[in-house]
């Protein structure tokens, strides 16, 4: 059968190409400690990759002569969420999520189904926008997920990045089957949405070759070229420690490190250099910590015995409970829930004076 070729469909013949280009360079480009990282975003991209081609064969109206096992490729969409979910996990966390296997138990099931009770679907009656509403929801749960981590794991702009390019090809994919749904279809939209998609997939792809999250290096390694001497960071700190114990900066919650510098007298880099080589953290982990020990403060105070947890939180300068749980965590090895119960059976066991 001969393929009915348009600017679209070459358009799109392009794309495949330049995906399947963009995959295996991803896969077989030297990332280090990030390697896994980008094997996941190369099956990302590959797995979308072959998801645009199984479409093309439909608008080149070579689609009926193909197996009919091949139709397996439009559940891909069940693999999207999962592995750019895992993508931004593994790299942000440095290690694999507990359960990995249950992300994928959707396709699996679905794969089964189509490749071997494929009759059984067909009796079943279900209508089509039965399986399109049920990878819609499964693509807007893993959208959720993937902004909920980035927030979770510091507000890292690369991965906001990669979660907000994601949300963007789902509201793509809605957005067809919402058009499909209502009658106002046609092939023009088809071609638009499905770029759209496939603009936002690549960029996520682009955007992890070009910038990868690489490891973050040594305090030393860093800054091995400043001309800070080890006087000066120690003068610094200091200095920075004194304004923290007398005036409590830390508990201001939108507490900026240039806010600091210009409190101190010095410039930006100083002080992150300082914070870095002397205290082995970041300026966000310095502030934390600080705003845990506050925490810890303020629940053994008889002021707080009986003060919502939230309460403390804010009062020690936290946002919000997600940092407030994350940084006592991460601090003390225990939740703050935790580690007030504690606090009460010490009291309780503490024998109390005879008047």
């Amino acid at each position: 059968m001969e393929a009915k070729l348009t600017f679209w469909t070459v358009l799109f013949i392009a794309a495949s190409a330049q995906g399947a280009f963009l995959s295996i360079m991803l896969f077989l480009k030297k990332a280090g400690k990030n390697k896994i990282s980008q094997s996941l975003l190369a099956a990302l991209i590959f797995t979308f990759t072959v998801t645009i081609g199984y479409y093309t064969t439909f608008w080149t109206e070579i689609n009926p002569s193909l197996p009919r096992s091949l139709v397996l490729i439009l559940q891909f969409t069940y693999l999207f969420g999962p592995i750019c979910w895992l993508y931004l996990y593994v790299t942000l966390n440095k290690g694999w999520p507990k359960n990995v296997w249950l992300h994928f138990t959707p396709f699996v099931l679905i794969g089964i189904l189509y490749l071997f009770r494929f009759s059984v679907i067909q009796n079943l009656g279900l209508p089509v926008m039965f399986f399109a509403a049920s990878q819609t929801a499964h693509l807007i749960i893993y959208a959720i997920l993937n902004l909920w981590l980035t927030r979770t794991t510091g507000n890292n702009r690369w991965a906001k990045s990669v979660a907000l390019s994601f949300m963007g090809y789902v509201v793509c994919f809605a957005a067809y089957h919402v058009l499909n749904w209502t009658g106002l279809l046609v092939l023009e939209y088809d071609y638009m949405v499905s770029l759209g998609m496939a603009i936002f997939i690549y960029y996520i792809g682009y955007h992890g070759f070009k910038t990868p999250v690489i490891e973050d290096p040594t305090p030393e390694a860093k800054y091995q070229k400043s001309s800070l001497t080890e006087n000066s960071i120690e003068y610094i700190v200091d200095k920075l420690d004194g304004i923290m114990s007398t005036e409590k900066l830390y508990t201001q919650g939108d507490l900026k490190l240039q806010e600091v510098a210009t409190r101190l007298d010095i410039t930006v880099h100083a002080l992150s250099q300082a914070i870095n080589v002397a205290k082995d953290q970041k300026f966000t982990d310095y502030l934390n910590e600080l705003r845990v020990e506050e925490a810890k403060r303020l629940m053994a105070s008889e002021e707080y015995e009986q003060a919502k947890l939230m309460a403390v939180a804010i009062d020690s300068g936290f946002n919000n409970k997600t940092s407030f749980l994350n940084a006592f965590k991460k601090f003390t090895g225990r939740t703050p829930s935790e580690y007030r119960k504690e606090l009460l059976e010490e009291k309780q066991e503490t024998p109390q004076p005879q008047d």
